[in-house]
């Protein structure tokens, strides 16, 4: 997620993200459950569909449609890691799971956990602080670990108040970095991977999501333009994310979003696949990745 300022404490990019997910909900057939959503996204979704009921009139479009298409791959990509974690779960051993950059993520409180699992999530402390505040009145189904850092840092200090919580790195653990590298300087995004590689014992799990050089560039393109409000913040993009992981002793599983998307019938030819940046669409593209810690 993006990182907070003091006159917005919780980002731009957390707030559509939870605003999506609360829409997912009114779908005839919603990929996930969370009525938390909702609650977190405060006015992000009567802004939305603000906006959209606009985009529809300007383009001719039936409102669902532009709905559909806004919102689909937030949804896919939240039912691709809540799959993730649930087959991740399952494996004896596994009671680990650290949610980095976690935003507005309600996964500690709407998932279906096993006995013991502990849950850390890291992120900046105005934003964990805000979910705390909006879900006082909620019970996480799991133990759970709220741990303040900033990601970007390079001295990785987050990863001392994980240990004083009782993170064990000779554990398996299941990672997940859910809108998160594509946020940060490449240094940093190389350093996260290190670290959080060296915190990972044989068997761990990881989930994230990426996107391409390609898609950096048309960010990078659309910020000088000041448009796309969201991706015009994207740094750090990779083209081959199985090399980049292997480099850290990962074995990855790489999938694009149409293709877990279309077996959810939300890819489908009438609602086409089309940037909201500029440049060439086959040098854009977002990875879905599902990798596990083949090197002690």
């Amino acid at each position: 997620m993006l990182p907070s300022t003091s006159s917005d404490p919780v980002s731009y990019t957390a707030r559509i993200v939870a605003a999506k997910r609360a829409l997912e909900q009114s779908h005839p057939n919603p990929l996930f459950k969370d009525p938390y959503a909702v609650l977190l996204a405060g006015d992000e979704v009567t802004n939305l569909l603000a906006k959209w009921r606009e985009v529809a009139r300007r383009q001719d479009r039936p409102l669902k449609d532009v709905i559909a298409k806004r919102t689909r791959y937030i949804a896919v990509r939240t039912c691709f890691f809540d799959d993730l974690l649930g087959s991740a779960l399952r494996e004896p051993g596994l009671s680990q799971v650290v949610i980095l950059g976690s935003g507005l993520d309600t996964r500690a409180f709407r998932f279906d956990w096993p006995l013991l699992t502990r849950v850390y999530e890291v992120d900046h402390p105005e934003v964990l602080n805000y979910k705390v505040r909006v879900l006082q009145n909620s019970v996480p189904a799991c133990q759970h670990f709220l741990i303040p850092g900033d990601l970007a840092d390079l001295q990785a200090e987050w990863v001392k108040g994980l240990l004083e919580q009782g993170f064990q790195a000779q554990s398996p653990t299941v990672w997940l970095l859910e809108g998160l590298l594509m946020y940060l300087p490449e240094p940093s995004a190389h350093a996260l991977l290190k670290t959080l590689s060296e915190l990972s014992s044989a068997g761990s799990v990881l989930g994230l999501d990426s996107v391409t050089g390609g898609s950096v560039a048309a960010a990078q393109s659309a910020r000088k333009n000041d448009r796309g409000r969201v991706v015009r913040h994207w740094e750090f993009g990779c083209d081959d994310p199985k090399e980049l992981l292997a480099s850290y002793g990962w074995s990855a599983e790489v999938s694009q979003p149409q293709e877990v998307g279309k077996a959810h019938g939300r890819y489908p030819q009438s609602i086409p696949i089309e940037a909201e940046v500029g440049g060439h669409q086959d040098e854009r593209g977002v990875w879905l990745v599902h990798a596990r810690k083949t090197q002690a």
